[in-house]
């Protein structure tokens, strides 16, 4: 059976406001019994808890605060965002937590006439700024990886003009061996070694590269899943690379993934 729905009388921010503003004393006081009786919070967070407790009333308690025409909601905004880098989930709990206490606690010594009012429009102010905490909080992480992001692909984009300048200063085919290990520098690869590939023939010879018997030691016919791989005119990269490359090569070269660029360079990542 449903539960009757007890109504009550809704008040205004004027009304709320000369509530705190006329017990502002005994609210406070029963902030601070409040505070020292949760034993379970450690000394550095109840500092901070005690400075947003504080910073609440007062602000509460402000001379022109009850002047406001226009929704109140927009001035609690700015509140929270100026105490928004001290706040953590358990700071903005506890504070919550406390102050109720405090205003619940006011009320029943004060046998106060509109005690559920009161309570209902304190409930809709904090549902108001979980609402805003929550906003602002999430909005952060999601900003700090579109800045990862950005500055990823700046750094990319800088490393792409390192290697032009590279390629525009080299000296052509005597010059490979130096562009393979800047390669290996710049992109952070672990080997960097040129293939010739002869597409009609389907051959594959290593020619260049660090420890170079085990790079010419990759080379011969090529099966028709690897000839698909190297006959591409476009980069491909193998995550898994067993499909494509003989076990005796990746067991030699310890690959786990490979980097194929056309015409330029194999670079692998073991």
């Amino acid at each position: 059976m449903a539960h009757p729905f007890h109504a009550y009388e809704e008040i205004t921010w004027q009304q709320f406001i000369l509530f705190i503003k006329s017990h502002n004393k005994r609210i406070e006081e029963n902030i601070n019994i409040h505070l020292n009786l949760e034993r379970f919070i450690l000394e550095p967070e109840r500092k901070m808890i005690q400075t947003l407790l504080e910073s609440f009333l007062l602000f509460l308690s402000a001379p022109n605060i009850d002047d406001i025409k226009d929704t109140y909601e927009e001035h609690l905004d700015p509140w929270l965002q100026s105490h928004l880098p001290l706040l953590k989930d358990n700071h903005f709990s506890m504070f919550r937590l406390i102050f109720e206490k405090a205003i619940v606690t006011s009320l029943v010594n004060l046998k106060h006439a509109q005690t559920l009012s009161i309570l209902m429009f304190l409930l809709s102010i904090f549902s108001h700024l979980i609402h805003s905490y929550n906003k602002w909080t999430v909005d952060e992480p999601e900003q700090h990886h579109k800045t990862k992001q950005e500055n990823a692909e700046l750094k990319r984009l800088q490393l792409l003009d390192l290697l032009d300048e590279l390629l525009i200063i080299s000296a052509g085919f005597k010059d490979f061996a130096f562009i393979l290990k800047k390669c290996e520098e710049f992109f952070n690869y672990k080997r960097c070694v040129f293939y010739a590939y002869i597409p009609w023939s389907n051959q594959l010879y290593g020619t260049i590269g660090s420890e170079l018997p085990k790079v010419q030691s990759m080379r011969g016919q090529l099966s028709s899943k690897q000839s698909m791989v190297f006959n591409s005119k476009k980069p491909v990269f193998l995550k898994n690379p067993h499909n494509y490359i003989k076990e005796e090569h990746i067991y030699l070269f310890h690959l786990s993934s490979l980097y194929r660029l056309f015409m330029t360079s194999n670079c692998s990542a073991g």
